[in-house]
């Protein structure tokens, strides 16, 4: 009965998302497209999150059949706990997003069509969904197609603007580049089983060859990587996502890149049942390497969404140094400890999407009330948008994994894995390799909290710097109430870590047959000794004592001060905003550092009035993005040589064609006689 129940409130989500996609598409009136898009978008939400919570607390799966094609191409789902987990997070970013999209597309009222933006976001919803929930590699690939064209097209909403047509360029042709490998993974499966039945693909998994499973691994970790925005493969996602609408950049970080761990996870454990070493070593370094390369490109940006975007790239790094963890703990037989990595792995994609969702929106809000991204040009939002200032610091000390906010929780499993590593993994090398992960995400977090810093204080504390800063002033109601929401859930994620072992259960006693204790996620690896716990209220307790004794010690030595508040001295002169610090000047000695990797440069220009005292110093600081121009540039250059070549063939003459389909033909008679 509960199952059937659940079924129809599954397809109640599907028909809202349909319903909003359509009806907001053909409504004329700007606010009536806004009101239907955004309550269907919220319903659907609502009605699927339902449907993901009963089916992780409930401990079932749903079967659905919508028609079949011809015997292998069809349209079924299967919502399993996996699959549910994936759909609890599309559907609790589709309820705060929409709430806060009400009040951001009034700044497109009368400027640009509304209906499709609504009949787009519900689309995309739907389109997420489907990928994640779908029973069938053939329509898998349908819906990952649907969700890449719609959200070209959403990143191209604002196509008049400077750049946003070459970021689409950009984004779509990085993101079929990653579509062609994962057609190629499940064309490889399809034909060694005969059929795009995921059922058949895990029914199978154990009668594949090892080079046939490895083949399949790699190209799903080509194409879901890209989607991913893991470095190297991360060059559309600080651009695409600046330049897509702030709602809709929301979703694409907090969500549409998480579906690639989906697939990941799906593929290398459901399909293939697990693999060798080397594949966790694989995906454990790419993960290394997108954490620190992002978050070190990030922090060297003055766009406050773009930072952002570099972000996403470091946290899915994290999410996969945790499955690379997982795959090395499975191939090793520790079922407890790849586990224990899956959950802290799930936990960040969580929490992740909670936070970046809060901070992307709330970056939409700056851009809703100052028209400009640049902090440079920003300060003093503080006094003028005190809400969103709040929620927007809320979701940076999350981002920068500090208690008692959610990233803490999961970044610190992420790490106690990699630690495991080192401590229960017999090899000497990994012994190693588990220390060096560990500390590049160490000096991961002190970089994103340096980013946090840098742009929370530069463009909402101290004086403002233009006139886009000054008149600014807070922004609707409906678009700080869709921030909190998801502020709370990162501080509710971050002191219930019970929660989110509740949902995830299922998947780690499925994958691995083993079951976690409330407080596994505390496990802590000490040389020698068995694995002990380390509980979460000793731990709040230790800090919290730490800090009174140090308040009472400071109290004791300082006595009781007095506080006179006054203007701050400066000479005897009025203080100015070009005295203030900048975002640049905050991130150069790091960029400095880490100048080889970042290529760094400057620009010193002296405007000289006087022979000694010069009138103005302009002081530019630029990145190459070496790395990009490394991996790329050379690829481009090559394809254009290889297509100049191609070229030549297309001469215009008639009899070259037929020459060409002769000689075709032949070919292909002598191969079909071969087989």
């Amino acid at each position: 009965m509960i199952e059937a129940s659940l079924d129809k409130v599954f397809i109640t989500t599907l028909s809202l998302f349909l319903f909003g996609t359509f009806a907001a598409a053909v409504s004329q009136k700007p606010r009536t497209a806004n009101l239907i898009a955004h309550t269907a978008s919220f319903l659907g939400g609502m009605t699927g999150a339902i449907t993901a919570l009963g089916v992780l607390l409930g401990q079932q799966t749903i079967f659905l059949s919508a028609w079949y094609i011809i015997a292998d191409i069809s349209l079924s789902f299967r919502i399993d706990a996996l699959s549910a987990f994936f759909l609890l997070i599309i559907c609790m970013l589709a309820v705060a997003v929409s709430i806060y999209s009400i009040g951001y597309v009034t700044e497109y009222y009368h400027k640009k069509n509304i209906g499709l933006l609504g009949g787009g976001l519900n689309l995309f919803l739907l389109s997420m969904v489907l990928v994640v929930t779908v029973d069938n590699g053939f329509a898998f690939l349908i819906a990952w197609e649907l969700m890449s064209l719609v959200s070209f097209f959403l990143v191209m909403y604002e196509h008049e603007r400077p750049g946003v047509r070459r970021a689409g360029y950009v984004y779509v042709v990085m993101t079929h580049i990653g579509t062609v490998f994962i057609t190629l993974s499940f064309l490889a499966l399809f034909l060694f089983t005969g059929s795009f039945s995921f059922t058949d693909f895990q029914a199978m998994s154990a009668q594949f060859p090892n080079w046939l499973k490895n083949l399949i691994f790699i190209m799903a970790l080509i194409g879901f990587g890209t989607k991913a925005g893991i470095v190297p493969l991360h060059v559309w996602l600080p651009r695409a996502h600046p330049a897509a609408p702030s709602h809709i950049s929301a979703l694409m970080s907090a969500v549409m890149i998480k579906t690639a761990a989906y697939g990941l996870l799906r593929v290398s454990f459901d399909f293939l049942g697990g693999g060798p070493v080397w594949w966790g070593a694989i995906v454990l370094a790419a993960g290394a390497l997108s954490a620190f390369i992002g978050i070190l490109f990030g922090l060297a940006e003055n766009d406050i969404k773009r930072f952002l975007a570099y972000s996403s790239a470091e946290n899915m790094g994290i999410i996969f140094m945790g499955i690379g963890a997982c795959l090395v703990f499975n191939a090793s037989q520790q079922s407890l400890l790849a586990a224990l990595a899956l959950t802290a792995a799930l936990y960040h994609i969580l929490n992740h999407a909670m936070f970046k969702g809060t901070l992307f929106m709330g970056a939409g809000a700056v851009l809703f009330a100052t028209h400009t991204r640049n902090i440079n040009e920003l300060g003093g939002l503080i006094k003028r948008m005190p809400y969103t200032a709040v929620l927007f610091l809320i979701g940076g000390l999350a981002l920068s994994a500090l208690p008692p906010f959610n990233g803490f929780i999961s970044e610190w499993a992420t790490f106690q894995s990699l630690l495991h590593l080192s401590f229960d993994i017999p090899n000497p090398w990994w012994k190693i390799s588990g220390g060096l992960a560990a500390a590049a995400l160490g000096i991961t977090g002190a970089f994103a909290a340096g980013g946090i810093i840098k742009h929370f204080g530069t463009a909402f504390l101290a004086m403002p710097r233009s006139e886009h800063a000054r008149g600014a002033s807070e922004v609707p109601a409906s678009m700080r109430a869709g921030m909190a929401i998801l502020a709370l859930f990162s501080l509710v994620l971050g002191v219930w870590p019970g929660f989110v072992l509740a949902i995830t259960k299922n998947i780690n006693e499925k994958m691995f047959h083993t079951h976690l204790s409330g407080d596994a996620i505390w496990y802590v690896p000490f040389a020698g000794q068995k694995t002990e716990t380390l509980f979460p209220g000793i731990v709040l307790l230790t800090l919290l004592g730490i800090l009174m004794l140090g308040a009472l010690l400071l109290r004791f030595w300082a006595g009781k001060g007095k506080v006179h508040i006054d203007e701050t001295w400066n000479c005897g002169t009025s203080l100015e905003s070009s005295m203030q610090y900048t975002g640049t000047a905050y991130s150069h000695p790091v960029l400095r550092i880490m100048q080889r990797l970042t290529g760094t440069h400057k620009k010193v220009k002296v405007y000289q009035q006087y022979a000694y005292y010069p009138r103005k110093i302009g002081y530019h600081l630029y990145n190459d993005h070496s790395i990009e121009d490394a991996a790329y540039k050379p690829v481009v250059a090559f394809t254009v040589k290889v297509s100049q070549v191609i070229r030549m063939i297309q001469n215009g003459n008639l009899q070259s064609y037929l020459a060409y389909m002769v000689i075709t033909l032949i070919m292909a008679l002598l191969w079909i006689r071969q087989v």
